[in-house]
């Protein structure tokens, strides 16, 4: 290790620990335990001779749009043409640091797998903060099956999610994920988040025992006031198998928080969302479009919260198999 690595290694944990030695008891108990199973959980493994993995940075905007070109290039191949995120608005959360991505290149310098993550922050009942991290997509060079790769990607996030956390001195409380309805790969990727992060779709039961799916929405992104329904995939740090309603809104509004994001309501990216000049989309005008977003964002979290009404008690969280295995039995 570099000497001076080492050096600054060393401070930062001289440092964490002065903070830590700063809070009260059980404040500090939860973040180290919750920071102690993050940690147990990240995959460890050996990469393939010639692999390296490391994160997309922005350096400066000329450099930032030729990484955004390679990666929008390399997702359009793996997802067959669907565009998973707009050139502007990868370029827009790599400068803020909102999105991280973390590419594995083969010995040739050529991207096989790339993951798309960020950190939401979530509140407790009592208004402590916590921090969950989101995992967007996975996306895997046609034809390539690197299983371990996969994992040393996912384990690259994990470990800076961690940092981040301590950084921070938050505890952390969930991994998080969707899978778009209807799609035949659908279940595939649900087994691929549950193999890899323990991850399980939310479930309630009505008055009647009777087991239904609490399916999550996301904000639209056009000119639509209707939501996005998709399977939603969680993993509880703390072991729990089930959450409350409340701590499902939580997290249901930290996630929608990073789409209204300011960051992204600017005359530069509404221009280039309608192809036309900056000059003719007034920040003033772009402003009051994020109020109103506010709104829609705002009218669809009641319309879940609705839907969670006629649960009974506490939500559950099962892998595939295991609804599987409970409507057999």
């Amino acid at each position: 290790m570099n000497p001076e690595n080492f050096e600054r290694e060393q401070g930062e944990q001289t440092s964490l620990e002065q903070r830590l030695e700063a809070l009260p008891v059980n404040q500090r108990e939860k973040l180290e335990a919750s920071w102690k199973t993050l940690e147990e959980l990240t995959p460890k493994g050996e990469l393939p001779e010639g692999v390296i993995i490391s994160k997309v940075e922005h350096e400066d905007a000329e450099s930032t749009k030729t990484k955004v070109a390679e990666m929008q290039d390399f997702l359009k191949k793996a997802f067959e043409g669907e565009e998973m995120v707009d050139e502007m608005q990868m370029e827009i959360g790599l400068q803020h640091k909102i999105v991280d991505y973390y590419g594995a290149r083969d010995a040739e310098g050529k991207l096989i797998t790339l993951l798309s993550s960020n950190s939401v922050e979530t509140k407790t009942e009592s208004g402590q903060s916590e921090l969950s991290m989101v995992v967007w997509y996975v996306a895997n060079r046609e034809g390539y099956k690197g299983k371990s790769v996969v994992k040393e990607v996912a384990a690259a996030g994990l470990s800076d999610f961690l940092k981040r956390a301590k950084q921070e001195l938050k505890p952390v409380k969930a991994i998080l994920g969707e899978t778009e309805l209807g799609d035949d790969d659908a279940v595939r990727r649900e087994r691929a988040f549950n193999r890899y992060a323990g991850m399980k779709r939310v479930y309630g039961k009505d008055k009647n025992g009777k087991l239904s799916e609490v399916l999550y929405e996301a904000p639209p992104e056009d000119e639509s006031t209707k939501g996005a329904p998709a399977n939603f995939m969680v993993r509880l740090i703390d072991g729990r198998d089930t959450l409350s309603k409340e701590e499902y809104m939580s997290i249901v509004k930290g996630i929608h928080s990073q789409y209204s994001r300011p960051e992204y309501f600017t005359s530069e990216y509404f221009a280039f969302l309608e192809e036309g000049d900056p000059k003719d989309f007034p920040q003033e005008d772009v402003d009051k479009y994020r109020q109103r977003y506010l709104g829609i964002t705002e009218k669809i979290q009641q319309k879940i919260e609705k839907k969670l009404k006629p649960v009974q008690g506490d939500l559950v969280l099962l892998s595939e198999r295991e609804k599987r295995k409970g409507a057999e039995e």
